[in-house]
């Protein structure tokens, strides 16, 4: 019975993966000290999904699967995943991100400062009704000066955002979770940087 319990325990621990890591990549973030509020950009161009590499990798197979699957589906399967981003992703991460500390984020571009939200890589998960995987995210934020945003004032690594425990069919729910994830995380650690 106790070699029963302990190897549940194991199993319970190895399920939860690692924890996800904010970190300042370069910058100084105390001079940014009392910015409250970013616009918000999201920044697709160096994302690698999976096992895939790029993007357009990823979706070039994806849509060779869906016509498989059936015939003249692949560009419903295309606009899906393109619309999922700013119908689930995005909001998802602007919510969760204004939950977790009083900085806000969102359509502001007449603030001094831009966030720039780049996810690098995606691992969207799996559920398959007996086996799932969680969606995962690493990404990584540049704060800018929005006439200067090609130079970055701080830079931060998101990495092992996770959909804890969300193992939707619809991958765009998982996604959008490992979204939420990397926005709390993100602005616990923008709350505790910021403060005046």
């Amino acid at each position: 019975m106790k070699c029963s319990i302990f190897s549940f325990l194991l199993l319970l621990l190895a399920s939860f993966g690692k924890a996800q890591d904010v970190k300042l990549a370069s910058g100084k973030i105390e001079g940014l000290k009392g910015v409250d509020s970013f616009h918000i950009v999201f920044d697709y161009t160096k994302l690698s999904v999976g096992d895939a590499g790029r993007e357009a990798n990823y979706i070039r197979l994806k849509r060779a699967e869906a016509e498989k699957r059936a015939p003249g589906s692949a560009y419903a399967w295309e606009e899906k995943w393109r619309n999922d981003k700013g119908k689930h992703y995005e909001p998802k991460f602007i919510e969760q991100f204004l939950k977790a500390s009083d900085i806000k984020v969102g359509d502001f571009p007449d603030t001094r400062y831009q966030l720039i939200f780049k996810p690098m890589l995606l691992e969207p998960g799996y559920s398959n009704g007996v086996i799932n995987k969680a969606a995962k995210l690493d990404a990584e934020v540049w704060i800018v000066e929005k006439d200067n945003p090609k130079k970055a004032l701080v830079k931060i690594k998101v990495e092992n955002a996770a959909a804890k425990g969300k193992y939707d069919e619809d991958p765009a729910l998982r996604i959008a979770e490992a979204y939420g994830d990397a926005a709390r995380g993100l602005s616990r650690f923008l709350g505790t940087g910021l403060k005046k």
